[in-house]
């Protein structure tokens, strides 16, 4: 069973397209990284998929689940980390993730433990007692990466997940996707960090200007532009002039 499979995907803000006739399917054990320059439709595209944006046209399907007519079971098969991690600020990093917990109705004593490991790993010390009006976008970025473990889903989305982190916190980031992927989950990451996607991801998409323009490993990728840099291929592949069909 595919985990995630889009079908002519369509959004339109006023008269712009931000994302035209997407099509994609995602394995499980899969990392799936899309690249794009600013304004591309990395952004909306997980955020359709995240169900926090509605489509204009086309269909997405969760492990077989269309979002649309299903919504809230689609959404409890996802973890989501937005490229600007949100928390309230008059909660701590401990009460926020006690609250997302609530909200996937997972009792306490099943995932304490867990988190205090994963506290350790990240380094995250005696502030997650804090208010988190008082944390920096890093500190903010460990928390939410924490709470994506609660529920266990089985498509992660992520929107740049290196930013505000420190090398050996983004070091850690890169163990914890590979162990994921290894436990059989799918990832879909938007980053502009090629470095990061060159050395995590089994499949690359480019977009550009609303299309999905190319899909493929980097290989793949190196062969149709004749480039062999990942700076190179992505440059080359996102010129407006450049048109490849995907098979």
């Amino acid at each position: 069973m595919k985990t995630l499979v889009i079908k002519n995907l369509k959004k339109k803000f006023s008269d712009v397209w931000a994302v035209k006739n997407l099509n994609l399917e995602l394995n499980p054990g899969e990392i799936f990284v899309l690249l794009g320059p600013n304004g591309a439709g990395k952004t909306t595209t997980l955020k359709l998929i995240a169900g926090l944006l509605h489509l204009t046209d086309g269909e997405i399907y969760i492990k077989e689940i269309d979002i649309k007519k299903e919504p809230i079971k689609a959404k409890s098969l996802i973890g989501y980390i937005p490229d600007e991690p949100f928390i309230y600020n008059k909660l701590t990093g401990r009460e926020f993730i006690n609250f997302i917990a609530g909200i996937y109705k997972i009792k306490r004593e099943n995932y304490e433990k867990k988190m205090e490991d994963l506290f350790k790993k990240f380094e995250i010390g005696d502030w997650i007692d804090e208010f988190s009006e008082s944390y920096s976008h890093g500190m903010k970025q460990k928390v939410i990466m924490c709470q994506l473990f609660l529920h266990n889903p089985d498509l992660i989305l992520i929107d740049e997940p290196l930013v505000g982190l420190d090398p050996k916190s983004s070091k850690t980031v890169r163990e914890c996707f590979f162990d994921l992927k290894n436990k059989g989950k799918t990832l879909f990451i938007c980053t502009h960090t090629l470095s990061f996607a060159k050395e995590i991801a089994s499949r690359i998409g480019i977009i550009n200007a609303g299309e999905l323009k190319f899909i493929g490993s980097l290989e793949e990728l190196s062969r149709i532009s004749g480039a062999k840099d990942i700076e190179e291929i992505y440059l080359k592949l996102t010129e407006e002039s450049v048109s490849v069909d995907i098979k």
